[in-house]
């Protein structure tokens, strides 16, 4: 039997990014930078959950950047 050739599961190829960007890193450019490069693999279902998870990122550091009276009114 020869070398199976896996790739890593997004969610650790995410959590390894992560874990690489510097201390004070952008990281809502960082990950729309990853975004952006993902979007031609889309068709992939590891890429479009890559994508996805870098998406989910971009999505809670802006709402965490939100006055807090803002993310209260309804």
């Amino acid at each position: 039997m020869g070398l199976m050739n896996t790739m890593p599961a997004p969610e650790d190829v995410f959590v390894a990014w992560l874990m690489h960007q510097p201390r004070n890193a952008d990281l809502v450019v960082a990950a729309s930078a990853e975004v952006a490069r993902l979007q031609s693999y889309a068709s992939h279902p590891g890429a479009k959950r890559l994508h996805d998870l870098f998406c989910a990122l971009i999505r809670e550091k802006k709402a965490s950047a939100r006055p807090q009276s803002s993310q209260t009114k309804q």
